[in-house]
């Protein structure tokens, strides 16, 4: 009899795709001698993501990372040896995702177009907090009488301390352990099985709950896919934050700045913000909430910057930065083909978004150009000038600026790429950031979609520049933790009121001048 189906397609494309190549498998092999049709997927996919990486990666010419072809070959024959026995779609994932995995890079990214029908898990999962792990649910699911509380915070599992379990179980399959912020997001995975029959995962854990350890056996249930994950972007710090701004009752000034992707709803707010910047700079706080943002544009950083604080006085920081002997600063590109290719297409799909996104569809179109156009093709980085270090120069002067009362930069771990960027430039201003350590970048950035898998399973991306930065301003790390949970917004609203009603008075800001018009 054949297995039920256990999974939901993410397209119909895909479905297609997926169905055809198990029909051929299945059909080529007599059945007696046939392997798993997972195994000819993994096999095909697997090649598909190292040919990608060999041919468009920004890594297989940087200078600074001479061992990244060789790590890219250690992570290709693991990845192979596990898709050549495969047997499962949770075999093929490990194969596939854990090849991407393996460069320990967030802009590298692998998303699945295929999700389980049913998974198991043991009526609780766990949310990275405060340094540790605790027992979280989704919304809709209510503590059973004999299940720990949320809020318990967890120690090990059958014997084993959770930090040590969790790296051993999630690293280089579902997650990137090294990182801080993957740790937060990632740790709910380890208390979700898709595999639903056979033993359990865990038999039981030991938690801290109201000044008491106690261990708990765990039982484990069978639940639709669907009503679990709807909940997860809580733990995954992806819980949507519209680009908008909102005065607290307070009077404060909350900015709230989910991404760096809308130019259009980000241009509205930036328009609004200029055309009454004598309310904002009369807020007694200001706060910028970059919560769940996984980046777009980082200039909006500098951007809403010069709104609050003044022309004059963030042009002042800005040189100061830039002018920082020996600062580690450049941008590049691989000059193959494949990359030119990646950045026409980047170009096409910012210019197909309207008018609002012309400027950065002619930014690509130069890079791509410029790409097409390098004497030494593939065998040389291509550098582009946008991003190189300020020439040497003279002292410059700080500049009154226009705003002096508290500002805050509200970080969690979703928040990543240009988020950073925009965050550190915020924070070099005179901001604090509160909240969570961000996400972390590496020195590749710009993702690009290769070629697509021959499954049709999943869609992956690859970053497709280097960025040369210092590497104290690839992460934030808040200057004041934030304990509680990351969504809980009138809770963060109240602590943060109360951290600016403390906060010593400030001068008065000056009167605007020319220097601090916007």
């Amino acid at each position: 009899m054949s297995p039920p189906i256990l999974y939901r397609l993410g397209t119909r494309g895909a479905a297609i795709r997926i169905l055809a190549a198990l029909l051929c498998v299945s059909a080529l092999v007599p059945a007696a001698a046939a392997p798993s049709p997972w195994r000819a997927l993994a096999v095909a996919d697997v090649d598909r993501l190292h040919r990608s990486v060999v041919e468009l990666h920004p890594g297989m010419r940087d200078p600074d990372t001479p061992d990244f072809a060789a790590r890219v070959e250690r992570a290709h024959r693991t990845a192979a040896r596990r898709a050549a026995a495969a047997t499962s779609y949770a075999d093929w994932l490990t194969a596939t995702q854990g090849f991407l995995l393996a460069f320990r890079d967030g802009h590298t990214i692998f998303r699945p177009n295929l999700a389980p029908a049913r998974a198991r898990w043991p009526g609780f999962l766990i949310d990275g907090r405060a340094g540790g792990w605790v027992v979280r649910r989704p919304a809709g699911f209510a503590a059973s009488s004999t299940g720990p509380g949320d809020g318990a915070r967890i120690l090990a599992c059958e014997g084993v301390p959770i930090a040590d379990l969790l790296k051993a179980r999630l690293d280089g399959i579902a997650a990137d352990w090294s990182k801080e912020p993957e740790r937060i997001r990632q740790a709910f995975r380890l208390f979700v099985d898709t595999r639903i029959d056979g033993t359990p995962p865990l038999r039981e854990c030991t938690f801290e709950w109201q000044g008491k350890t106690e261990t708990r056996r765990l039982s484990w249930d069978v639940v639709a896919w669907p009503a679990l994950s709807a909940d997860f972007a809580p733990f995954l710090r992806n819980v949507p934050h519209p680009i908008s701004s909102r005065i607290l009752a307070s009077g404060g000034q909350w900015l709230s700045l989910g991404n760096f992707g809308d130019e259009t709803a980000l241009e509205t707010l930036a328009k609004a913000l200029e055309s009454r910047a004598d309310t904002l700079r009369s807020a007694p706080f200001v706060v910028f909430d970059l919560r769940g943002n996984a980046g777009g544009n980082s200039t909006w950083g500098e951007r809403f910057a010069r709104i609050l604080w003044g022309a004059a006085a963030v042009d002042a920081r800005t040189a100061e930065i830039d002018g920082q002997p020996g600062r580690r600063a450049g941008k590049y590109f691989r000059g193959s083909r494949q990359a030119a290719t990646a950045a026409r297409g980047l170009a096409d799909e910012f210019a197909a978004q309207g008018a609002d996104f012309a400027s950065v569809a002619g930014y690509w179109r130069e890079v791509a150009d410029r790409i097409a156009r390098a004497p030494g093709g593939d065998r040389a980085l291509v550098h582009d000038p946008c991003c190189d270090a300020a020439p040497a120069a003279a002292p410059v002067a700080p500049a009154a600026s226009a705003y002096r009362r508290p500002v805050y930069v509200l970080i969690d771990a979703g928040c990543f790429s240009s988020c950073v960027l925009a965050a550190n430039r915020l924070i070099a201003q005179g901001a604090v950031a509160v909240g969570e350590t961000s996400g972390q970048n590496e020195e590749y950035g710009e993702i690009a979609t290769p070629p697509p898998l021959p499954s049709g399973l999943a869609r992956y991306f690859l970053p497709i520049s280097i960025i040369r930065q210092p590497r104290e301003t690839l992460r934030v790390v808040p200057g004041i933790r934030w304990d509680g949970a990351l969504d809980d917004d009138a809770a963060i609203e109240a602590w943060i009121g109360g951290m600016a009603r403390a906060a010593p008075p400030a001068a008065p800001a000056p009167a605007p001048s020319d220097g601090n018009k916007l």
